[in-house]
């Protein structure tokens, strides 16, 4: 039981670990769309290309920088899901493993309580 009450511990962190993991990653998108938009509301005007303007957004060391950190922040959102996903692996082998040894020590009992 205490490995099972360990293991839970385990992954009630990794399931914290990973909820702010995934706020982080919509953070750092949020941050892309906002830069985005605003380089769009900058740039555009009556005779330009809306690709131009992407372009040259795309390229802008703000934007850039952003998008490094949404491409980190996803990467550490899907690296805090494998964890989180052991931890509850191992939870269910835990217990199905407790499962198993109860319901066999019952039987036992009860066979041995009949029998002298």
């Amino acid at each position: 039981m205490r490995l099972f009450v360990e293991f839970t511990g385990w992954q009630n962190y990794a399931a914290t670990q990973f909820a702010e993991a995934e706020v982080d990653e919509e953070r750092a998108e949020a941050k892309v769309r906002f830069l985005e938009a605003t380089g769009m509301v900058r740039a555009y005007g009556p005779k330009t290309k809306v690709t131009e303007v992407r372009a040259e957004i795309a390229v802008q060391p703000d934007v850039v920088k952003a998008k490094s950190e949404a491409l980190a922040a996803y990467a550490k959102r899907k690296l805090t899901k494998v964890v989180y996903d052991n931890c509850e692996r191992s939870v269910f082998v835990v217990s199905r493993e407790l499962s198993r040894r109860i319901g066999a020590a019952g039987s036992e009992r009860r066979v041995n309580r009949w029998t002298p």
